[in-house]
């Protein structure tokens, strides 16, 4: 896939005791959310993307994944059904956004969330289930995937 070819696991942790499933989560939640934005067609993402190099889309993905570990850890402990987002978890980022472009990239982080939750339901890794444990996927290659 692109994105594990643009974003570097590496990016998920400085010190090995960081090389967490929180953290292999989160690196899985940014691919997911690149391989969206690269499928996505509609007009107001192909408009945005075609402001940003593939490597800044990347980075942006990375950001924002680890932007919303709280939120993403709130909805986990709490068991809401709903994942907040905050207007500043792009516009600290990506300045010259506008609100409706904003809102795009929102609506398709939340679909790539319920397709990475999906993937993480079946999975037997369980990363959502122990995220403080030790998570050999860092381990195994700089760039591997969802063993589901």
């Amino acid at each position: 896939m692109k994105s594990e070819e643009l974003i570097p696991t590496s990016w998920f942790y400085r010190k090995d005791d960081e090389k967490i499933k929180l953290n292999w989560f989160l690196y899985e939640y940014a691919c997911s959310f690149f391989e969206h934005l690269e499928n996505d067609n509609t007009k107001r993402i192909k408009d945005w993307k075609a402001k940003h190099t593939d490597k800044q889309i990347a980075e942006f993905c990375a950001y924002y994944a680890k932007r919303m570990s709280e939120s993403y850890l709130n909805h986990l402990e709490t068991g809401s059904n709903t994942v907040r987002i905050y207007e500043n978890y792009f516009t600290d980022y990506c300045h010259a956004n506008t609100m409706r472009e904003n809102q795009a990239l929102a609506k398709v982080g939340g679909i790539a969330w319920n397709d990475l939750m999906e993937c993480c339901n079946v999975c037997p890794v369980n990363c959502i289930g122990g995220l403080e444990e030790y998570c050999e996927f860092f381990d195994e290659s700089e760039n591997s995937e969802c063993l589901s």
